[in-house]
């Protein structure tokens, strides 16, 4: 029977599915230097966000045949190694779409409203702070959405519902497939000077890496918020900190920072017109589980010689025999 090996654990659910086919371990820390020490002999890897699994880990994997990924984003995979190696790279694009845009949503009502300054004025004894509220309603204003993609796509279509303007950047896409209600931007600059709210939705890459900066924060209007459920890395986040600290807009939520866990001493934690949430937006009960299980079925598709639903490198598919 081959061996899987988990850089952490998954839902219970996913582990049933592997119950009778595969030989499962756990390795006893996702950091990749760990992991290399238990790869030796290992068919598969399921690999979660804690996991940068690096060029040296994949080529010490003597046997493997394929890595899946409980989740959209791969930067933490070294894709272009496991390609070489003609280990296909499978992913889970459409687990985690719905958790996503109402974490993002959820950020951007508890920033709109403000929920976490009086919440902690009222534990003061303050019930004033009623009578001298910033908060504002969604209804009329214009959301910018960078990247257009299943959650995107999702985001947009909540906030239609609840009676905002659209207005999406995405390069590849040029017409809103659901209809007329999302307007296309020329450029971010435009997206940037016209949206009230602005949300993230976009993979990192060398493109999109620091895509984010003084620049673009500084055509914010002062009442905008920024929100990234996305990568940390797209955003500079010295610039957003002094963007923040200056009033040169109104709040930034992210779930999502350059560096993972976040260190106590970054400027971000000392602004309180800053919600932060640990990489969890995909975390709920039920995505927990949508991403185990389409990974772990993507992973015995590669080791039964199927082709598996996702797969971010086709190439190594055809390595492996399986048509694409």
């Amino acid at each position: 029977m081959k061996r899987v090996l988990l850089t952490q654990e998954i839902h219970a659910d996913a582990l049933k599915l592997m119950d009778g086919k595969v030989d499962v371990a756990l390795s006893p820390s996702p950091e990749d230097e760990v992991v290399r020490e238990h790869v030796a002999g290992v068919a598969g890897l399921v690999v979660r966000t804690a996991t940068r699994l690096s060029r040296e880990t994949i080529f010490a994997a003597d046997s493997l045949e394929v890595i899946a990924r409980t989740g959209a984003g791969v930067d933490n995979v070294d894709v272009a190694a496991a390609t070489e190696r003609g280990i296909p790279v499978c992913h889970t694009p459409e687990a985690n779409k719905t958790s996503v845009a109402e974490h993002t949503l959820a950020l951007i009502l508890a920033l709109a409203k403000d929920l976490p300054h009086l919440d902690g004025e009222v534990r003061k004894g303050n019930w004033q702070a009623r009578d001298f509220g910033r908060a504002f309603d969604l209804a009329g204003k214009t959301m910018g959405i960078v990247g257009l993609g299943r959650i995107g796509r999702e985001v947009a279509r909540l906030a239609v519902s609840f009676g905002m303007r659209v207005l999406a950047y995405y390069p590849f896409v040029s017409e809103w497939p659901g209809g007329a209600e999302v307007e296309f931007a020329g450029d971010l600059g435009e997206l940037f000077r016209r949206a009230g709210v602005v949300s993230l939705h976009v993979p990192l890459t060398d493109e999109t890496e620091g895509l984010i900066g003084a620049g673009l924060l500084g055509l914010l209007r002062p009442s905008a918020i920024l929100i990234n459920t996305s990568r940390g890395r797209v955003v500079d986040e010295s610039a957003l900190a002094e963007a923040l600290s200056a009033g040169k807009l109104a709040g930034a939520g992210l779930d999502v920072l350059a560096s993972e866990p976040l260190s106590s001493d970054n400027a971000l934690c000392r602004l309180p017109n800053v919600i932060l949430t640990p990489h969890s937006a995909a975390l709920t009960a039920e995505c927990r589980s949508r991403m185990a299980r389409d990974a772990v079925r993507g992973l015995l598709d590669v080791l039964e010689g199927r082709k598996p639903r996702w797969v971010v490198n086709r190439d190594a598919l055809r390595a492996r025999g399986i048509n694409v």
